[in-house]
């Protein structure tokens, strides 16, 4: 009787395993097949400095167990460049059909809000500086609604704290912005509140979208120290601001560590890929069932960065105490 049933057994596995041979080679049905299985997620920035970003985001999803092409694919294109071309390509992501967006920026966050209020697919947003502020979510704790993500952590006020140390003769601080970007109202305003603390003059640059630092440079006032806000744009033409400071020997104090990276004197700010992974963390939840308005909005880590090669271009010198506190310090090749 056990051999029989044994034999049985066998001859059922066989002929399962058959038909699911003959169906896998006539692409009946294919497991790993992304058109029939990948979660698509469309993925929007305004500009290149969320590159990274978005490589943080795929990274903490590979460590998640998301096979590129297998169990999600993504739908990214070029970084917009304006809202207007931000808002075309939301759009389209949303016509073709996507489980959910990544997205990058505030303006970008606000506009996919705003497309998702008859279509509420899930959205995580990374970084957005004041999610409550720019009216994304009316809470961190309870975003409610089809939104959650990562929100910078408060530490314009600080960043403006460490120009005032490491530039103690800095006393006018030029601050560019975009004048419709809501992330850099948020740090004026916290700007604004500090300055007159460290007696330091803001001479506040308002610039519209086409605007850029050529196009305005007839209208820059003299300044002792340059301070870029959190703001996609202004952060995008970080190549323009840091050749106009070498110029100037001033100071030019950045958002994030990556604009350390590329010359800025120092950044108490955050780490785009980090941010990517931690938004990686969230959209996993929310693939997996979970509602983006039942997740709390995460903050982001400051870290401190200073460049020496920066300091040195300019003639300033940075202590070495303040040197031990830094998480990210670029040196001369010498050292």
């Amino acid at each position: 009787m056990r051999k029989f049933l044994w034999i049985t057994s066998s001859l059922i596995f066989l002929f399962l395993a058959g038909i699911l041979w003959f169906m896998v080679s006539k692409g009946v049905f294919q497991p790993n097949s992304p058109q029939a299985s990948a979660k698509r997620i469309g993925v929007v920035s305004l500009t290149a400095v969320d590159n990274r970003t978005f490589e943080g985001f795929k990274e903490g999803m590979t460590k998640l167990g998301y096979v590129d092409q297998q169990s999600v694919r993504y739908l990214v294109d070029a970084p917009s460049g304006t809202t207007a071309a931000a808002r075309a390509r939301l759009s389209a992501l949303l016509a073709e059909g996507v489980d959910a967006l990544l997205v990058s920026s505030t303006p970008v966050t606000q506009i996919a809000k705003e497309l998702t209020a008859k279509q509420p697919i899930p959205i995580i947003f990374a970084p957005v500086n004041d999610p409550v502020a720019a009216g994304i979510v009316p809470s961190l704790r309870e975003p409610g609604g089809n939104l959650t993500g990562i929100r910078l952590p408060v530490g314009d006020k600080l960043r403006l704290q460490w120009l005032h140390d490491l530039a103690p003769q800095a006393r006018t601080v030029l601050v560019p912005y975009t004048l419709t970007d809501q992330s850099a109202r948020t740090s004026l305003q916290q700007l604004r509140e500090v300055a007159a603390v460290l007696n330091m003059q803001l001479l506040e640059l308002p610039l519209g979208e086409a605007d850029s630092l050529a196009s305005s440079a007839a209208r820059l006032p003299p300044a002792d120290a340059i301070f870029l806000p959190r703001d996609s744009r202004i952060e995008a033409g970080i190549a323009d601001w840091l050749s106009y400071a070498r110029a100037q020997r001033l100071p030019l104090s950045a958002p994030s560590l990556l604009q350390v990276e590329q010359g800025a004197l120092y950044s108490y700010g955050f780490m785009h890929r980090e941010i990517g992974k931690q938004a990686a963390r969230l959209m996993d939840q929310v693939l997996r069932g979970v509602s983006p308005g039942q997740l709390p909005v995460e903050a982001a880590e400051n870290f401190l960065g200073i460049n020496l090669v920066a300091a040195a271009a300019i003639g300033l010198s940075i202590p070495d105490v303040v040197i031990r506190q830094a998480s990210l310090v670029i040196r001369p090749p010498s050292q």
